[in-house]
C-alpha cells in the first residue's frame, strides 16, 4: 500500500467541498462582501440597473462550483482506488490535473481583481499536493488486464471508451476556449444577447464588473481543463475489466458538473441554443460511454 494516497484524497476532499460552499453563495447571495468592497456597490445596485448582470455571474459560479465538486470526487477516486493500491497511472493523472489547475492561478493576474478567498483556497491545497506527492513517490505499480480474450463486452466497452476519450477532450477544449474568452474579449455574443448590454454600457454602470466576471471565467476554464484532464486519463489509463470503482467514478463524478452546468442555464433563462450545444453533446458522451462500459467495467471477476 502506497503512503501518501490520503493526502491526495484529502486534497480531492478539499475541492470537494469549497464546490459546494461555492455552490451555495451561487445559489443565494451570488456576489460576496469582498465582491462588493471591490466594486464600490451592493447587489441592490445591479439588480436595479440589470437583474440579468447578477442572474448572469451566478451562471458562471454555478458551473465553476458542479466542476470543482466533479473534478474533487475523481480526485478522490483515483486516490483511494488507484495511487493507495500504488498504480503509477493514477498518481500520474492527478499530478498532471493537479498541477494545470494551480497554474490556473496564473490567469487571475492582469484582471485587477484577485479576492482573498481563492488566495486561501490556494494556500489550502498547495501543502495537500506536495504531501502526496512526495510521499507516494513509489507508486509505480503497473496494472494487468484479468482477462485477455475478445468478448462482446469488450467490444462494447471500446465505443464506451472512446465516448470518455471524445468527452475529456471536448471538457480540456471547452477548459481552454473558456480561458482565452476570459483573458480576452470576456463575452461570447450570446452572452451579451442574454444580457442586453454592451461591454462599454457595463463599464459605464460599473468599470470594475469586467475585470469581476473575467475572474469568474477564468476560474472556471482552468477548473474545466483540469477536469478534462482527469476524465481523459482515467478513460485512457483505466478501462480494465471488473474495475467498478472506475465506471462508479465516471457516472457519479460527471452528474455535479452536468446538473450545475446545464440546469442552471434553464434556472436563469439563459436558454439559447447554440450556447448550449457544447454541454447537450457533451452530455451525450457521457450517457453512451456509461451504458456502453457498464457491463465490462461492473463484471463480476475472480479478482479480489
Amino acid at each position: 500500500m502506497t503512503k501518501g494516497w490520503l493526502w491526495y484524497w484529502l486534497f480531492g476532499l478539499a475541492i470537494t467541498v469549497a464546490g459546494f460552499i461555492a455552490l451555495f453563495f451561487s445559489m443565494t447571495a451570488i456576489i460576496l462582501p469582498y465582491d462588493e468592497s471591490f466594486l464600490g456597490i451592493m447587489r441592490t445596485d445591479i439588480l436595479d440597473f440589470n437583474p440579468a448582470i447578477l442572474y448572469f455571474m451566478a451562471h458562471d459560479r454555478m458551473t465553476l462550483s458542479g466542476t470543482m465538486i466533479s473534478g474533487g470526487i475523481i480526485y478522490m477516486q483515483l486516490s483511494r482506488h488507484g495511487i493507495r493500491y500504488g498504480l503509477h497511472w493514477a498518481r500520474k493523472a492527478v499530478n498532471i490535473a493537479g498541477m494545470i489547475g494551480f497554474l490556473g492561478i496564473l490567469l487571475f493576474i492582469g484582471y485587477g481583481y484577485f479576492d482573498w478567498l481563492h488566495g486561501l483556497f490556494w494556500l489550502i491545497l498547495l501543502p495537500l499536493f506536495i504531501f502526496g506527492y512526495t510521499k507516494s513517490k513509489n507508486a509505480k505499480a503497473a496494472p494487468s488486464s484479468i482477462n485477455l480474450f475478445n468478448h462482446k463486452d469488450w467490444k462494447l466497452s471500446l465505443i464506451g471508451q472512446l465516448s470518455f476519450i471524445l468527452l475529456g477532450f471536448a471538457l480540456m477544449i471547452g477548459g481552454i476556449v473558456i480561458s482565452v474568452v476570459g483573458a480576452s474579449t470576456i463575452f461570447v455574443p450570446t452572452d451579451l444577447t442574454y444580457l442586453c448590454l454592451t461591454p462599454e454600457a457595463l463599464s459605464e454602470f460599473n468599470e470594475r464588473l469586467i475585470p469581476v466576471i473575467a475572474h469568474d471565467r477564468a476560474g472556471f476554464g482552468s477548473a474545466l481543463l483540469s477536469v478534462g484532464l482527469l476524465v481523459l486519463m482515467l478513460a485512457l489509463w483505466g478501462m480494465r475489466e471488473g474495475e467498478r470503482w472506475i465506471w462508479w467514478t465516471f457516472t457519479i463524478g460527471a452528474i455535479p458538473a452536468f446538473l450545475s452546468g446545464i440546469i442552471t442555464h434553464f434556472i436563469i433563462g439563459y436558454t439559447d441554443f447554440v450556447h448550449l450545444l457544447p454541454a447537450y453533446i457533451s452530455a451525450g458522451l457521457y450517457i453512451i460511454g456509461v451504458i456502453c462500459t457498464a457491463p465490462f467495467l461492473l463484471k463480476r471477476t475472480w479478482k479480489k
